[in-house]
């Protein structure tokens, strides 16, 4: 009982110490001034089985030793002094950092000594229980220990302790890709997925026995590169990736082996569970040295996840991968695929999405230019549901390329849907007044009427005499028929193995055809089809006609087909026994060269969306009411007449027949309708009245119930005021360019007329507005056109109007092409809600106006006019008032004008 033997020897040394006035226990202060004759001494603690090379600060203990280190919280220490052989003792603390870096060493407290040379006789530790010290090991050196306090100075002396043998360890999960199998099953998952592992290792040479084992240790995921040479010597980056645990974990020295790890998620429910089939993974602990050590993490070649990507590189390589190079809006421009890294990494790539098992559900490929047939390998991509070689979109802006996902919210697929209608077919007031046949001045009015707030009257320009700057109205189209970004041709017929296909586009390629033995029929998730700008199909893909489930099919932009090619193969589509007939409900054939709408499409009851834009229809069949249309497009054709039962009109938002050859306006609406349309478009036709005009009961005009109605540029001859006598509740009424040289008073009678709040009358031939076209008649008018007329006078009545924000009279000529108006309306800035007049082009003489009023005026093109506009010139400066003028008219009081 060594430990026991030196015990009672220090305790009756420290008993005599004490009878002779010595202290024992104390310890002066750091901060005390240092006594005359002092020095400090000063002890570290070291583990013995990692210290040194057997220095003489080793020490012998009893059986006796400590777990860990950090245990020992305060020391005793007992010295010989060596002048006069006194023996003394202090108790100091014991510090480290932390209880990691206690392993590597204490620093005992500062002793104050007197200066001499002191042996060191032994040491007791003790750990804190309360307000108790409890001794946990004692020890004395194995040989002399002497230290050397000097006057004014620090002494050190080093102590060792028997401490358990301990190092730490390092995990880190690399992968064991290989081609054997496995009776634990296989797991998809990613290497990123996992966020904790537990090992179970095994004790090989001291006790032989597995340890408990390292619970949920967290771990993150990193990828690193690596240069590698080729076989060619071309030098490159090889990405891999691991997962390294986030802390330091201790064993006891020795040798170990990893017998089983259990992979967790981020809720730490096991991934992946393996025993037994590790690699081998034998590795050493030694005292306070750390041990990187690699978990072997088993994947197999063959399961789900690398199949897929097996398949990526395979469809890489047949579609001239080597030469890809993106020219879209998601990704580097430039950019390509990477094969250089592990194969588990493969499906990171542009253009690829991945669901949480690592699987690929999105592959998008347009914008890299891919050339060639697309191969079987396709089919091999069980769990994909989008799948693109182009789109509509690929050089508008790529809004599918950035938004078609594989997991989408109800909003974001609708938006997804209706990308092409909203981007080529939608007619927006504000976007498209001029294609629509209205005029620049009434920009302000649509907005206030499509917005419902004041109309935004000022322009980004300066006062100056150059015309006001407005947006042309035109915008950006979809790619050019034949224009091509991929070289697309075939496709496998293996695509018909995507049983979780929803999504199908392909576009701006030579694609083909499908290849022959393609079957579509089983694809029951398939519910949307692109088939667009494909200049190289020269037959109809009549396999999408088996789809039992397809609601959106796009064919626009294929006017390659010929009229009888593609008219065959939508007769077949539509054709009751289709399967297709029966859920399609969007259907796109722009820029086709269709000659006729197929009588089948009455077999379409789910038929919401039609577009036939800018085709060679003549004939248009009727479709019965149980066909309910909510957006049609019908323009650009050679249509003359549309049928009074051409389809239903429950619940129509959109209806357009522009440019055209249709000479009466049909009798197909009702202006009883509970259902607001948004925009009815019959502009650019050769309409001279309506049909019902002079009829009866059933047959008579039924009226319309319209948001905005434009009949602009057709050959009316008369205000048709059939519209608000059969009380049509019209809020936007263009009428430019028909010629019209009659405006009967009475034509605004009806229950609806105070709808109208804006009207274009410009480019006809009117002289005059009725008498009763006034406050009464028109009370929320805020704007009108009559710009390009024979008026011989300013239409006073709209200015009698409260609400009239706009007004124009542009350009009077009668039939010679003479001015016709000189005077100017006298009161017109008086007007109390009037902001923007256009009165440019007339003969307007001495201007007896402050105009500061307005917010626009232009009076450009008036020769002979003289004004003073000091009073307004502060507004002009503020640019509050925008000022079109010429340079070389009369106008004074303003040095903020650019004058001749």
């Amino acid at each position: 009982m060594k430990y026991t033997i030196l015990f009672t020897k220090m305790l009756f040394i420290s008993c005599l110490l004490m009878a002779m006035g010595i202290s024992v226990t104390g310890c002066s202060d750091d901060d005390d001034e240092l006594q005359s004759g002092y020095g400090y001494a000063q002890f570290r603690l070291y583990k013995s089985a990692s210290y040194g090379n057997g220095e003489s600060g080793k020490t012998r203990a009893g059986t006796n030793e400590l777990e860990y280190l950090r245990e020992a919280q305060k020391m005793k220490i007992v010295l010989i002094n060596n002048e006069d052989g006194t023996e003394i003792s202090q108790t100091v603390g014991l510090d480290a950092i932390n209880d990691q870096d206690a392993e590597f060493g204490m620093r005992s407290e500062k002793m104050q000594m007197l200066a001499g040379e002191y042996t060191v006789v032994g040491f007791y530790l003790y750990k804190i229980e309360g307000q108790e010290l409890v001794p946990v090991i004692s020890g004395e050196p194995e040989k002399e220990t002497v230290i050397r306090v000097v006057e004014g100075g620090l002494s050190l002396r080093d102590i060792t302790v028997n401490v358990v043998e301990r190092g730490s360890v390092k995990f880190t999960l690399v992968k064991d890709i290989t081609t054997t199998t496995r009776a634990a099953g296989d797991a998809a998952y990613l290497l990123e997925n996992v966020k904790y592992v537990t090992i179970e290792v095994k004790d090989l040479y001291l006790t032989g026995k597995i340890i408990p084992p390292l619970k949920e240790i967290p771990v993150t995921y990193q990828e690193k590169g690596k240069e590698i040479t080729t076989a060619d010597g071309e030098k490159k980056t090889y990405i891999y990736s691991v997962s390294v645990s986030d802390s330091l974990l201790y064993l006891k020295a020795g040798t170990y082996k990893i017998s089983k790890y259990t992979l967790l998620d981020r809720n730490k429910k096991s991934i992946e569970v393996n025993v037994g089939n590790i690699k081998e993974n034998q590795f050493v602990v030694k005292d306070n040295e750390t041990t990187e050590v690699e978990v072997p993490v088993y994947m197999r070649t063959n399961s789900p996840k690398l199949k897929d990507y097996k398949a990526l590189k395979a469809i890489w390589d047949a579609l001239d991968g080597e030469h890809w190079s993106y020219i879209g809006i998601s990704h580097t421009v430039g950019c390509n695929w990477n094969f250089d890294k592990d194969m588990d990494l493969w499906g990171d790539q542009p253009g690829v999405e991945l669901d949480t098992e690592g699987r690929v559900v999105s592959l998008n490929l347009g914008s890299f230019g891919p050339k060639g047939d697309v191969p079987d390998a396709i089919g091999d991509l069980e769990k994909l549901q989008v799948l693109t070689f182009g789109t509509h979109s690929d050089q508008v802006g790529g809004y599918l390329e950035k938004n078609l996902k594989a997991y989408m919210s109800v909003e974001e697929k609708k938006a997804v849907r209706a990308d092409y209608y909203e981007t080529f077919l939608r007619k927006d007031l504000k976007r498209d007044w001029k294609k629509m046949g209205f005029s620049e001045p009434l920009l302000q009015v649509i907005d206030k009427v499509n917005t419902e707030q004041k109309p935004n009257l000022r322009y980004p320009v300066q006062s100056s005499g150059s015309q006001i700057q407005t947006r042309s109205g035109i915008s950006l189209k979809d790619v050019s028929p034949g224009r091509l970004t991929n070289g697309i041709c075939k496709i496998s017929a293996s695509i018909s193995k995507l049983t979780n296909l929803r999504q199908f586009f392909i576009a701006n390629g030579k694609f083909e055809g499908f290849e022959e033995g393609t079957d579509l029929s089983k694809l029951e998730s398939l519910t949307d089809v692109e088939i667009y700008n494909c200049p190289s199909m020269k037959q109809f893909p009549t396999e999408i006609c088996n789809l039992p489930n397809l609601e959106l099919l796009n064919l626009a932009n294929n006017p390659q087909l010929e009229s009888a090619v593609l008219l065959g193969g939508l007769k077949k589509l539509a054709d009751e026994k289709s399967p297709a007939s029966k859920t399609i409900q969007m259907l796109y054939l722009g820029n086709n060269n269709l000659t006729e709408i197929p009588v089948e499409f009455k077999n379409l009851k789910k038929l919401g969306k039609l577009d036939c834009n800018n085709n060679k229809i003549t004939k248009v069949y009727p479709l019965g009411k149980d066909v309910n249309l909510v957006q049609l497009t019908m323009d650009y054709n050679q249509i003359t007449e549309v049928p009074n039962d051409f389809c239903g009109y429950e619940d129509v938002e959109s209806f357009s027949f522009a440019h055209n050859k249709i000479t009466t306006f049909p009798n197909i609406f009702n202006a009883k309708s509970v259902y607001v349309m948004s925009s009815v478009d019959f502009s650019y036709n050769e309409i001279t009245g309506f049909a019902g005009e002079n009829g009866t009961g059933d047959d008579a005009f039924k009226g319309i119930n319209a948001s905005t109605l434009s009949l602009a540029y057709n050959k009316l001859k008369t205000f048709p005021g059939i519209l608000f006598k059969t009380n049509s509740q019209i809020s936007t009424l263009a009428l430019a360019g028909n010629g019209i040289t009659d405006f009967p008073k009475g034509a605004l009678d009806g229950k609806y007329t105070n709808y109208l709040q804006s009207l274009d009358l410009s480019y006809n031939k009117l002289k005059k507005l009725p008498d009763d076209f006034d406050a009464t008649k028109v009370p929320y008018l805020y704007g009108i056109d009559l710009s390009n007329n024979s008026f011989e006078k300013v239409a006073t009545g709209p200015l009698n109007v409260d609400h009239l924000n706009v007004y124009a009279f542009r350009n009077q000529r009668d039939e010679q092409g003479n001015r016709t108006v000189s005077v100017w309306p006298t009161g017109i800035s008086q007007c109390p809600s009037l902001l923007a007049v256009y009165l440019g082009g007339n003969d307007f003489r001495k201007v007896e106006e402050s105009l500061t009023g307005f917010r626009i005026v232009e009076i450009k093109d008036n020769p002979n006019l003289m004004i003073d506009v000091s009073a307004a010139c502060n507004y002009i400066k503020s640019g509050y008032l925008l000022l079109i003028y010429d340079r070389t008219q009369a106008i004074r009081g303003c040095d903020a004008l650019d004058l001749e």
